[in-house]
């Protein structure tokens, strides 16, 4: 596989004056698809849709949770933990399989970190329709939170906007990366992040997903190797 050509944007603090500033340094990676048939792709994941709506909700403290995300109980987005599409029988999802693994290297390589001995991944999708949006929300702040990202399959002026996580309220800082069909996405998993409101009658399809190194101790996690 060729190696990504990789844009990194950097959410980065000026230095300190006093011993109480605050500090950031936030990072989120971008590139290119470009060995994927991304027409055939939406197909096959609206084919499923009906299917992953059949799925019993996430839930959170017993009760349907779609991730802060604002799509709502009766969407593919609020089946997250319930499915994952790299078990889906598709060439394309493979080759993407394989692109996030190359990309989740060159990004440890970026850092001189050294490739972790397992990596877990889960993905799921979002299809909206005309007048939704995705509210602001982040995958996690835990200890062990890693990376997560997407990959835009169908879309059609949209964007997707990275708020800094330390500067939300105030006058937030975001940086907003336009939707753009094959754009792969990888960020640090505590960054907040929404879109813009999607006002096509063309639906607007993407795959998110999360990479884990520790055992996530989920059947739907997969390991995922070059």
């Amino acid at each position: 596989m060729a190696k990504l050509e990789i844009g990194v944007v950097n959410f980065k603090s000026k230095p300190k004056q006093t011993f109480f500033a605050p500090e950031w340094d936030y990072y989120l990676f971008e590139s290119y698809i470009k060995n994927v048939d991304f027409k055939q792709l939406a197909k096959f994941i609206l084919s499923k849709e009906k299917e992953v709506l059949n799925l019993p909700p996430t839930l959170k403290d017993g009760l349907p949770f779609d991730g802060h995300t604002g799509l709502g109980k009766n969407s593919t987005t609020a089946k997250y933990d319930n499915y994952n599409v790299f078990k889906w029988k598709n060439k394309n999802i493979e080759l993407i399989k394989k692109t996030i693994f190359n990309f989740h290297n060159e990004i440890l390589k970026y850092f001189n970190q050294p490739i972790p001995n397992k990596l877990y991944i889960k993905s799921w999708v979002n299809i909206m329709r005309k007048g939704q949006q995705i509210k602001p929300h982040l995958h996690g702040v835990s200890p062990n939170t890693y990376l997560g990202g997407h990959i835009c399959i169908q879309c059609q002026n949209t964007l997707t906007k990275y708020i800094n996580p330390i500067n939300q309220i105030n006058d937030p800082e975001t940086y907003s990366s336009k939707n753009e069909v094959g754009k792969i996405t990888l960020f640090q998993n505590n960054i907040p992040h929404y879109t813009s409101i999607h006002n096509s009658d063309k639906l607007r399809i993407t795959m998110a997903f999360e990479l884990k190194v520790n055992d996530p101790k989920n059947n739907n996690y997969i390991e995922i190797y070059g």
